[in-house]
């Protein structure tokens, strides 16, 4: 879901906040855009994954920040089913991230990281 908040946010700001732009300069910005979004993205996940459980404020950040960037562009007259879907894709990864199947899974990855640093203090110690 943040994957497709991101695109949609991006593709949706090249028709409305960026849409006297020359062409290439348009481009420019979005390809910028997505390489910062990914980059966030990734990092947050990867932090997750590892069982860093301050990573989901990261990734929840990203997913009100496409939110917010996207709410106001209802003033530009956008189609009804892309602006829905824009607006629906954040919402859907936030209640993903509130999941209670989500939550039980960021606590076994804590679980794992706390076993790791156990058993590499353990073998330090000898």
């Amino acid at each position: 879901m943040a994957i497709f908040s991101g695109s949609a946010s991006v593709s949706m700001a090249g028709v409305t906040y960026l849409r006297g732009l020359d062409p290439a300069v348009k481009a420019n910005y979005s390809v910028g855009a997505i390489l910062v979004l990914v980059a966030v993205l990734v990092f947050g996940n990867v932090m997750i994954a590892r069982g860093y459980p301050g990573a989901t404020r990261l990734v929840t950040g990203y997913l009100v920040c496409c939110l917010l960037f996207v709410l106001p562009m209802t003033q530009y007259g956008i189609n009804t089913l892309v602006y829905g879907s824009a607006v629906l894709f954040p919402l859907l990864g936030l209640l993903l991230l509130n999941s209670k199947r989500h939550r039980e899974m960021r606590q076994k990855l804590l679980e794992v990281r706390r076993l790791k640093d156990a058993v590499i203090a353990r073998h330090k110690a000898r």
